[in-house]
């Protein structure tokens, strides 16, 4: 039986990326493991063991490090077959990096970690985006983090109405709407208001993007079976979608109905923690809430009562 590769991609916009890379690379070839390169950054390391992220499954690999960031995985999410994936492991080397397991600093020790098999699976379903035209659906791409519906001309608002499983919720004036998965809960949906939600439970959130007054719509949580249905309603003003910030599609007109529901697929992430929600609430803790550092003894001043 053929041996398993571990599958190597980077953000190809970063020296640094592509040189701790070519480091990956080679410390694994010395722990004798069969490595493969996706095609982009091949050319540059080893430029015989390219292979199309498309072509990469749980039958012929053992798991991805994607050296990057959140940006760099959400492309490499995207890129991989939508059934079989094999599992992801991010190695951050920018300034957050909240789905990333590992760093520069510990990518070695992570990597021998994961060779070993001491590591978690989480688990998160994608949502997926359908223009409906003469009561035809037309699939776009599935998404991981966020579904984003915003306005073709930055000074002008949509005006849209929302259904939630065929039941009217709202008509609104907004610059956009996101609908977010729980992944996604902590990236724009969180910048705009939005709630953190934890992963990898299985929901989404609509959001709306700076609601005119009186407007209405606010955050709203969601089981992820629901359906979201979203129509263009003002003349003359198209709109456009952005899955995950990787595709765009432009020039969505007025009257389109855009329906998201729960994609059949899924990403699965490498954590190198006893449980997720430990490994969850660490990483929320550290990349995106922080902590306050105040004395333990830190108590309000004593009141003065005065009596008359």
């Amino acid at each position: 039986m053929e041996k398993k590769a571990v599958s190597l991609a980077c953000r190809m916009d970063s020296e640094r990326a592509i040189k701790l890379t070519k480091r990956i690379f080679e410390y694994l070839v010395k722990k004798g493991e069969v490595v493969q390169l996706e095609t982009r950054i091949a050319p540059k390391i080893f430029p015989h063991s390219g292979k199309d992220l498309s072509e990469m499954t749980e039958v012929n690999t053992k798991f991805i490090v994607s050296t990057g960031g959140d940006g760099t995985i959400l492309r490499v999410a995207s890129s991989l077959p939508q059934r079989n994936a094999p599992p992801i492991l991010g190695v951050n080397i920018g300034s957050i990096g909240f789905l990333d397991e590992s760093n520069e600093r510990t990518v070695f020790n992570d990597l021998n970690r994961t060779l070993n098999n001491e590591y978690i699976i989480e688990k998160c379903t994608k949502i997926t985006p359908y223009l409906v035209k003469n009561s035809e659906e037309i699939k776009l791409n599935n998404a991981l983090n966020e579904i984003l519906i915003v306005s073709s001309k930055s000074s002008k608002v949509l005006q849209i109405s929302v259904k939630i499983d065929g039941v009217f919720l709202n008509r609104s004036y907004l610059d956009g709407v996101i609908i977010s998965t729980s992944v996604g809960s902590t990236a724009y949906n969180l910048s705009a208001g939005g709630a953190i939600v934890k992963s990898p439970l299985e929901i989404m959130q609509i959001t709306p993007l700076n609601s005119f007054a009186r407007s209405g719509l606010k955050p709203i949580v969601l089981p992820i079976t629901s359906e979201v249905e979203i129509q263009l309603l003002r003349p003359r003003l198209n709109a456009k979608i952005v899955i995950d910030g990787q595709r765009t599609f432009k020039k969505i007109q007025p009257k389109t109905v855009i329906k998201i529901r729960k994609a059949n697929s899924h990403i699965k992430f490498i954590r190198l923690s006893k449980n997720l929600s430990e490994n969850y609430f660490k990483r929320l803790r550290k990349k995106i809430i922080g902590t306050l550092r105040v004395p333990l003894d830190d108590s309000p001043e004593e009141e003065f009562n005065s009596s008359y």
